[in-house]
């Protein structure tokens, strides 16, 4: 487990990532989006080539090995959700992760059922 000085660098690491990955206007079709892309999704092991192959479950544990607490993951799935425009299969991902937190987190989240029945 992080100690409290740990885990706050940790964190300030992935809202920084998470903010920025939100700030991207996702278009594939554009190589210079794909390498910013790739860039910050290097930085929690993942590539957008990655992002596409991964099933939804897979995806949702490995962000949960990155530390990324439910806060940062349901951002992480609304930036996905954001992106189904261009790339469908975001969207499976998107319920996946929404899904993983609301059973993994022992919390019932009204927000979150509302997102995954919206999908």
């Amino acid at each position: 487990m992080l100690n409290k000085g740990v885990r706050s660098e940790e964190d300030r690491r992935i809202e920084s990532i998470v903010l920025k990955l939100s700030s991207i206007g996702f278009v594939p079709e554009q190589e210079a989006c794909l390498a910013v892309l790739d860039e910050e999704l290097k930085k929690i092991g993942l590539s957008y080539e990655h992002l596409l192959i991964t099933d939804g479950t897979v995806l949702a544990e490995h962000l949960y090995r990155f530390n990324f607490n439910w806060g940062y993951m349901e951002q992480f799935a609304d930036i996905l959700v954001k992106w189904s425009v261009s790339e469908p299969s975001f969207k499976d991902k998107a319920k996946a992760l929404y899904a993983f937190i609301q059973n993994e987190s022992k919390s019932f989240s009204f927000d979150i059922m509302t997102k995954i029945s919206r999908l």
